[in-house]
């Protein structure tokens, strides 16, 4: 028997005694595996707005983040990939990149660049001048992502995007 949309469902997984809840808008689908298979009910939460239901289920969610979902909270985010393309040649100073990446304001570009030199994709170098100088450049981490960027630009070039 379907459900109507807006109804909240909550549905204890009897394996692992995790809640699955629906949001207030969704449409669930429920279905019971037989027994002998040891799976759990799944539940489909596409809204109402999505193509119609079928009736194969949906392959089951993953309880940790899979390899492409951690690779992107590395390097996706606003400014990362285009400040990671800029180095790739080389040091750069803070306002050089800057000028670089004309739409981003100088407090993204800092923020981003705290971001990556955390997560160890650039390093960042103070040089004792007068005024002080910062440079920042690619770890060999940092460098490792570059053949990532590489496909993403040979892909938009090929279909012109």
């Amino acid at each position: 028997m379907p459900l109507d949309v807006g109804v909240q469902v909550s549905i204890i997984n009897q394996y692992t005694n995790r809640n699955l809840v629906s949001a207030p808008g969704t449409r669930v689908l429920i279905w019971t595996v037989p027994k002998d298979c040891r799976e759990s009910t799944v539940t489909d939460s596409r809204t109402a707005r999505d193509e119609p239901l079928t009736g194969s289920p949906e392959p089951k969610q993953c309880n940790e983040p899979c390899p492409v979902e951690r690779g992107m909270r590395i390097l996706g985010g606003k400014w990362k990939a285009s400040i990671l393309w800029h180095l790739q040649a080389g040091p750069m100073r803070f306002n050089a990149l800057s000028r670089e990446l004309g739409g981003a304001s100088k407090k993204m570009i800092a923020e981003r660049l705290k971001e990556m030199e955390e997560t160890g994709l650039v390093s960042r170098q103070v040089i004792a001048t007068k005024p002080v100088a910062v440079t920042y450049e690619l770890t060999p981490f940092g460098h490792s992502a570059l053949g990532i960027l590489e496909s993403l630009h040979d892909w938009c070039v090929d279909h012109d995007v």
